[in-house]
């Protein structure tokens, strides 16, 4: 018989943002707080949290003991922060620990070399284990790693065999798929489990089937997008419902940039070169005018302006943002 596989989110564990001071760490769990102040955090607030699988393991069981979900624990975040926290990276792995599993990488391997499939991104590639075996085909990635949505497909039972030294028999076959999704639609997908805090399976399995198809050639058929869905990837999704992410837009705004030069030491700067230039004690340093004069609207800054020239009645101004802006 064949088993539904195993579904769990994981946590990244490295934190790519650099303004943040300190770090708390408790088992496989972390805690970054005390940031600088930037342009798009103009008091300096917040804190980056991020747990691993382990962590996320942890987690699990203190809220499995007191009869919670993660998606219980989501809608929690929400009551304490309201809309001041987001998620910016979301890990689901999909585990197929059936004998007979429902697909290898190996045979996905091969139909992407012959781009029968179907994905939200057309970027497919396969890097080759590191440990080689002839019926090991590494680790099958469709998406790029820093877009919004991303898979990796591989022999989880193989990586573990050779990481651990255990025999492939103990260990059993065991077929890895990750979803990886990065800031709005991590976000995104979190706020859905927080509202079906039950659904995780079904969540992800809609998701995938939106994004991820393996279909059957079809040599009177020129468009790959009519072709039909390969019966054992119908199969590993089961009767599921493609899912679209409502990605709301957040809006930072040009008053709070104004209060980060205000606070930040920005102004603080700019005022002591106007003083060292008036004395005529700038040495071999640029005066701010010649600064100016190199210097292009960031896209955010630039995005920020328009919006506040549109609120003020003085859209003629916006032609001048757009052609100073850095692209």
């Amino acid at each position: 018989m064949e088993l539904p596989p195993d579904i769990f989110i994981t946590y990244p564990k490295k934190v790519a943002f650099k303004t943040y001071q300190t770090c708390w760490q408790i088992g496989d769990i972390y805690l970054s707080g005390n940031a600088e102040k930037t342009e798009d955090n103009p008091q300096g607030t917040g804190c980056y949290l991020v747990m691993t699988g382990r962590g996320c393991d942890d987690i699990f069981r203190i809220l499995d003991n007191r009869g919670h979900t993660f998606g219980e624990l989501f809608r929690q975040c929400e009551r304490w922060f309201g809309t001041e926290f987001h998620f910016t990276r979301l890990d689901i792995a999909i585990d197929d620990r059936n004998e007979v599993p429902f697909f290898t990488p190996q045979q996905l391997k091969k139909k992407c070399e012959k781009e029968e499939y179907i994905s939200s991104s057309e970027y497919c590639r396969n890097n080759e284990s590191k440990y080689p075996h002839e019926d090991w085909a590494g680790t099958l990635y469709t998406g790029a790693g820093k877009s919004d949505i991303s898979f990796r497909i591989y022999d989880k039972d193989r990586e573990v065999s050779t990481k651990y030294n255990r025999m492939l028999e103990e260990i059993g076959s065991w077929k890895r798929t990750e979803i990886q999704l990065r800031e709005k639609q991590a976000h995104a997908f979190a706020m859905l489990l927080k509202d079906n805090p039950l659904d995780l399976g079904k969540l992800a399995f809609n998701l995938l089937s939106s994004n991820l198809r393996f279909v059957v050639p079809n040599v009177k058929e020129s468009n790959r997008s009519r072709w039909k869905t390969c019966r054992f990837w119908e199969r590993f999704l089961g009767n599921v419902e493609p899912l679209k992410l409502h990605i709301p837009q957040i809006h930072n705004t040009l008053m709070e940039t104004q209060q980060w030069l205000k606070e930040g030491g920005v102004l603080s700067a700019v005022k002591g070169f106007y003083y060292l230039e008036k004395n005529n004690a700038l040495g071999d340093l640029e005066s701010v005018d010649t600064m100016l004069e190199k210097v292009s609207y960031s896209p955010s800054l630039a995005g920020k302006m328009t919006a506040h020239l549109q609120r003020i009645g003085r859209e003629e101004l916006i032609p001048f943002i757009l052609y100073d802006t850095r692209r």
